[in-house]
């Protein structure tokens, strides 16, 4: 049965539909005695009988009738495999698998999908959302293409590893809170808060710490949750204090944001790949839309992070990096 090969089976099938020999021969543009010859040789690799034969017509045997459906679902299968294989290798028509972080998926990525797919309506893509850590995980075990998390990944020579933006952070309060009304704030200011952080410790949660830990301050932790939009509720009901990359998960006139003075923060967006295994071409195309992209250091801008009214910030004040490639 190890020597069954497709085009045996390609010959059974005109045959039965065609229930003659000559006629299948002639479909197929052979002899009629090669069309014999692989269906004697495909019934000795079954081990049944497949077509009682009258003359140079053939009808199907019981077991053929059965042989006939089975074989017909593995042609189309296998049509459809070399279908998708062709579709993946190019870059026109093939699938991408991204992996990212919330606040990405939030408004940056669609925007970038959006105008990708105008140029190239035919590709696929096939998104998955979660902590930074599942997604450089999906990335080195080849069920994601490509990652976007922040701060950038480290300790892994298997990653390629492009800066994409930077998100700007910021202090989160329930409006009516003492810091609501300022302009800007410290760190130190939030030295007896209580915080609502999130409760992985990589991504914007690495950020924060090391933020703190640079000041000196000791955080208050409250309540830590990995869904901004759950963090962003709780500061609503006035539970905390949280710090955000903006723009909010959800516009709200239940808090106040608040530019931070000192240090003022933001966490580097890192586009990444598995280095050891070439990107599908369609995937590569991707890459190569969102490096060109690349060019702002931070997306948004000072004035959609934080509101028209830029509360008193300064637009051109740098901002420390919290997290370096």
């Amino acid at each position: 049965m190890d020597r069954i090969d497709v085009d045996a089976l390609r010959t059974f099938q005109v045959a039965a539909r065609h229930q003659h020999l000559g006629r299948a021969a002639e479909a197929l543009q052979v002899d009629q005695s090669t069309v014999s010859r692989k269906i004697a040789r495909l019934e000795s690799e079954v081990g049944v009988a497949l077509f009682d034969r009258v003359g140079r017509s053939v009808r199907l045997t019981p077991a053929g009738a059965r042989f006939f459906a089975r074989t017909e679902r593995l042609l189309e299968e296998l049509r459809d495999s070399v279908a998708e294989a062709a579709g993946t290798a190019s870059p026109e028509s093939g699938e991408v698998r991204v992996g990212f972080l919330h606040t990405v998926g939030a408004h940056w990525l669609p925007d970038r999908l959006a105008r990708f797919l105008e140029a190239h309506p035919r590709v696929r893509f096939t998104l998955r959302e979660g902590a930074a850590s599942e997604v450089v995980g999906g990335v080195l075990q080849g069920s994601l293409d490509l990652g976007i998390v922040g701060p950038p990944p480290t300790g892994s020579r298997e990653l390629e590893i492009r800066p994409l933006f930077r998100e700007r952070v910021a202090v989160v309060v329930p409006a009516g809170h003492r810091l609501s009304t300022q302009s800007s704030c410290t760190l130190r200011d939030l030295a007896d808060e209580p915080l609502i952080l999130p409760r992985s410790r990589s991504g914007l949660r690495k950020v924060v710490d090391d933020a703190f830990a640079r000041e000196g301050i000791e955080a208050r932790v409250a309540y830590e949750g990995d869904d901004f939009t759950i963090v962003e509720g709780l500061v609503e009901a006035g539970l905390g204090t949280t710090l955000l990359p903006m723009p909010l998960p959800m516009p709200s006139e239940r808090v106040a944001v608040v530019p931070l003075r000192q240090p003022p923060i933001a966490r580097t967006m890192a586009l990444c790949w598995d280095r050891r295994r070439p990107l599908p071409p369609a995937a590569s195309l991707f890459v190569d839309r969102l490096l060109a992209d690349a060019n702002e250091p931070f997306d948004p801008p000072l004035s959609a992070a934080y509101g028209p009214e830029l509360n008193g910030a300064e637009p051109g004040a740098p901002v420390a990096e919290t997290a370096s490639p």
